[in-house]
């Protein structure tokens, strides 16, 4: 599905780029409605609200950056408009309650737009109680799509308490539009007016969580990231453009231009580079508060975000001085990508974004010179495996992390999974993670005696409490390898578990399965193919290890979108 999104995306993105350009102003709602047919609108929600789980889900953080670079190589508008709804879907999935969320994303399936309105006007905007209800006093500025943007999040000085995340409905809330605002040198389209909200009333439902949540790191400042992958989309665009114009204009044999392309190219290429660290941070880090974490996701999008607008720059000045006048006018796309770019460059608190990177620096003096320590490579895979502690954490935060209860994706893996069994009834099986006990239930129809295992006291919980009425089905707290049943089995399922393992972990299981496993049984491994930052080991590591070992043999392979599925027999000993 994601794959397919991405490639919907991009046809879209090159029609809508090599449109003339006409000097319209215009929002871009048209070309909005398009990106909601395609599923853009309401991918960043939560899975279990109808989303893909973009930039929540482990793995999905590259996803979501390559598709704001999309969007935004086709339109910075466009671009910006639909960073706005991204960053706010994620605040109200973070910070609100499931209620709050579900209705979002009924009203944003419906066709509304979230967005973020966090500049301040000349009148601090606050929230006051009169007669025992709220209402908004004071202004918000450079609220972008302010004209058609029904959603968005809006902070406002809650009194004694610090800036709290609003939600209001703006169609019913009568603030007023400020339009003689908004002359800008760019980025006209994304109508940014400003909007006076003094009067409007506001429901307690609409307030989204605490008092200084917004500003809470590393979600605040690491967000940065997004408004740079958009940014990014017009550097890879003004690269395809240019190359296309040289050989128009039958430039593609002077030495000059073809210098000037080369230098262009590899600016692009740093900066796509930077996205992709960016996400690789991201999955780390995105939403660990712990200090290290917090750290290291704040330093990777001011470093970011201050080498885009470098490399933005000087690929500007490139372009510009390689089409000369001619190419900057009217109809010819340059025209307006330049005007945009060098508006939606100019982003807060930049000079504090690169001190603040010098400063980092300045505290990791001392450390290896080679940079290991300094945040300058990508971080090394874990190669240890996963411990307790990790997990605990995991359900401590929400009690089906994975959405295994509600996820569409995770009820097609369930179905594939159970298609797969070679046999219809199994006399003694054991599922190793078996969490919630989702799949549990589902395996439990096909077995006589059914063995669940997990490391997490919060899952086991659950899971017994989800197949109370299977008398077949018993539970055990075990950490694997450490931990195993002493017990023969017909059938061994592995699902979305053993690549929390290290390699030498994985080969330690495989050994003590082995002396556990009847001859004839059968093994079932279920994997997400995405590499996890967090994980030693990927699902396709996992797969091609158990294929190599001599015990068994493959009966089954099949390969899907996110993950693979491999039936093994356990050889005659």
């Amino acid at each position: 599905m994601l794959e397919a999104l991405l490639r919907e995306s991009r046809a879209l993105a090159h029609e809508l780029a090599m449109r003339p350009n006409l000097g319209l102003n215009a929002a871009p709602r048209r070309e909005l409605e398009r990106l909601a047919a395609l599923g853009l609108m309401m991918a960043p929600f939560p899975v279990a609200a109808g989303g893909l789980g973009l930039g929540i889900d482990a793995g999905t953080h590259l996803p979501l950056l390559k598709l704001l670079t999309i969007v935004g190589g086709a339109d910075l508008a466009l671009g910006r408009i639909y960073e706005g709804h991204v960053n706010g879907v994620l605040l109200v999935a973070r910070y609100g309650s499931a209620e709050q969320v579900a209705r979002l994303a009924d009203e944003c399936r419906a066709g509304m737009i979230s967005g973020v309105w966090n500049t301040g006007g000349p009148q601090v905007l606050r929230i006051e109680a009169v007669q025992g209800r709220l209402r908004f006093e004071g202004i918000k500025t450079f609220a972008t799509g302010a004209a058609f943007v029904q959603r968005p999040i809006v902070t406002a000085e809650l009194e004694g308490q610090g800036w709290q995340m609003t939600l209001p409905k703006m169609d019913t809330l009568g603030a007023a539009l400020d339009r003689s605002f908004w002359h800008p040198l760019g980025m006209e389209s994304s109508e940014s007016f400003q909007v006076d909200f003094s009067g409007g009333a506001l429901q307690q439902e609409e307030l989204i969580g605490a008092p200084g949540d917004f500003y809470r790191d590393p979600m605040f400042r690491g967000g940065a990231i997004r408004f740079a992958a958009v940014q990014t989309g017009a550097l890879v665009r003004l690269h395809g453009l240019f190359t296309a114009w040289l050989k128009e204009v039958g430039r593609e044999g002077d030495p000059y231009q073809i210098a000037r392309l080369g230098e262009i190219s590899i600016l692009t290429q740093e900066a796509v580079l930077w996205v992709e660290r960016a996400a690789l941070v991201a999955e780390q880090s995105f939403y660990r508060e712990e200090k290290q974490h917090r750290e290291r996701m704040i330093e990777c999008a001011n470093r970011m975000r201050i080498a885009i607008e470098r490399k933005a720059t000087r690929v500007m000045e490139l372009v510009t001085t390689g089409v000369g006048a001619h190419g900057l006018l009217q109809p010819h796309p340059f025209e307006r990508i330049l005007r945009d770019l060098t508006m939606y460059l100019r982003q807060p608190a930049p000079d504090q974004a690169l001190a603040a990177t010098g400063r980092a620096s300045l505290d990791k003096s001392g450390r290896y010179a080679d940079g290991t320590e300094w945040g300058l490579w990508a971080s090394d895979p874990a190669t240890e495996s996963l411990q307790p502690k990790y997990f605990q954490k995991i359900y401590q935060l929400k009690r089906d992390p994975w959405d295994f209860e509600s996820s569409a994706y995770e009820r097609d893996k369930y179905a594939r999974t159970i298609q797969s069994l070679p046999r219809g009834m199994y006399d003694n099986a054991v599922e190793v993670g078996c969490s919630i006990g989702v799949l549990t239930a589902c395996l439990a129809v096909h077995c006589r005696r059914l063995l669940g295992i997990d490391v997490s006291d919060q899952a086991l919980t659950l899971a017994a409490r989800r197949c109370a009425a299977l008398p077949q089905v018993r539970f055990a707290r075990m950490q694997v390898p450490e931990e195993l049943p002493n017990e023969q089995f017909d059938l061994v399922v592995l699902s979305e578990v053993a690549y929390y393992w290290s390699m030498t972990d994985l080969h330690r299981v495989a050994d003590a399965f082995a002396k556990r496993h009847r001859a004839g049984g059968h093994l079932v491994l279920v994997h997400l193919t995405e590499p996890v930052a967090d994980y030693p080991l990927t699902g396709d590591d996992v797969h091609g290890y158990w294929l190599t070992r001599p015990e068994w043999k493959s009966m089954h392979s099949s390969r899907h979108e996110r993950f693979r599925i491999d039936v093994l027999q356990r050889h005659e000993v």
